[in-house]
């Protein structure tokens, strides 16, 4: 049966869903992008009332009562229309689930985790989270399209979404802006979709790793890139252009070999540089896995490291204390970054100033015993 206040319930809601404005959960107003497509348009397309469409949206058969074929209905104009229930509606009904969401652009989650950058980001989002009494729900698929994923982050499991690596080519973050779906983008730049971000600075750490090199007195220097549709590989790459351009060493293109990030790729790529009549005598990988493997693709074919072929790789990952030699790297703060992301993320869901919304995060080299100077009685010139 129906009551008076379960009636208010689904008015509030569908009036906020209508309007594609809200309140976050400490009753501060939140300021979002307005939705193409409101719960009205749903209503008159499905033919029933909003209160309706609403509760059918949300699966409330309790509060109000409508058939299946009522549901069916209302759930094939949304689709049509494009519409998904705002998230932020759910806060001034009580719906807020007190759970952010956690995606991975371009990955299973069960592949993602396994990523030392990953786990480290993770780690800080899960600190910050259960700081602010928080849970963390890891979306297991990886974003492919509107079509196909944006109800995964609409579904009303989570409050917000960390979203970590999203490719350049990728849709999510315009569907979510215009959507109104609170989110944070880790180690992408969003300022064209308002979609507050954190990153390390690529472009400064890049060049702290090739300046490294030179300074040692490397010329032969090629770089090891990661997946071109990832903004921090496109980053990192182009300051590496030009850090050797400034210092007038042309790069030669056969030293910019196209791979993905992973130690498979690095490994492969590695050892297509070092059987090259010029081979480099320092390589700058992109990230910590492809520098080990490096390492590794080195000592294969009896090179010593540094002895033969200086290293730098980037993020500082942790390794067994076993691993010889010890990596020269570009460190960034990846719990930091992941404390931070999360951190805007609730500040956000809780309609607070966020300040600056893209932060850039300052890396540091960290010198070890994988680069040296060129041993030049030992390379062909």
């Amino acid at each position: 049966m129906t009551t008076m206040k379960d009636r208010k319930f689904d008015d509030s809601l569908s009036q906020q869903e209508e309007a594609g404005g809200g309140i976050g959960s400490q009753g501060r107003r939140t300021s979002r992008r307005p939705q193409a497509v409101g719960l009205r348009e749903v209503a008159a397309r499905a033919g029933t009332a909003i209160a309706t469409a609403s509760a059918a949206l949300h699966n409330t058969q309790s509060t109000t009562r409508f058939s299946a074929a009522t549901r069916e209905r209302v759930l094939a104009a949304a689709k049509e229309l494009n519409y998904h229930p705002n998230a932020l509606a759910r806060a001034l009904t009580g719906r807020l689930t007190k759970s952010l969401g956690v995606m991975f652009g371009h990955e299973r989650a069960s592949v993602a985790v396994a990523n030392p950058y990953v786990f480290g980001v993770l780690q800080g989002i899960i600190s910050a989270a259960s700081d602010a009494a928080y849970n963390v729900v890891l979306l297991t698929e990886p974003w492919y399209n509107a079509e196909r994923s944006q109800g995964i982050l609409m579904d009303g499991r989570t409050d917000g979404v960390v979203l970590i690596a999203v490719a350049t080519d990728s849709d999510v973050l315009s569907t979510l802006a215009n959507a109104g779906v609170p989110a944070v983008a880790v180690s992408s730049r969003c300022e064209e979709y308002g979609v507050p971000s954190v990153d390390i600075d690529n472009c400064a750490g890049a060049r702290m790793a090739t300046n490294h090199l030179l300074d040692l007195g490397h010329r032969r220097i090629a770089h090891l890139g990661g997946d071109m549709n990832l903004t921090d590989a496109q980053e990192r790459i182009e300051a590496f252009e030009l850090t050797m351009a400034d210092a007038g060493i042309p790069v030669k293109p056969e030293y910019l070999p196209p791979g993905v990030f992973g130690a498979k790729s690095g490994y492969e790529r590695a050892l297509r540089l070092l059987e090259l009549p010029y081979r480099p005598t320092a390589i700058f990988a992109a990230n910590d896995e492809m520098a080990f493997a490096t390492i590794e693709a080195a000592q294969s074919r009896g090179l010593d490291v540094p002895g033969d072929l200086s290293v730098v790789g980037f993020d500082d990952i942790s390794v067994p204390d076993n691993v010889s030699p010890w990596l020269t790297t570009i460190r960034q703060p990846l719990n930091e970054i992941g404390v931070t992301g999360a951190t805007m993320l609730i500040a956000l869901l809780n309609g607070e100033d966020l300040g600056p919304k893209t932060r850039i995060i300052t890396p540091e080299l960290i010198v070890r015993q994988s680069t040296a100077p060129p041993n030049t009685t030992r390379i062909r010139q």
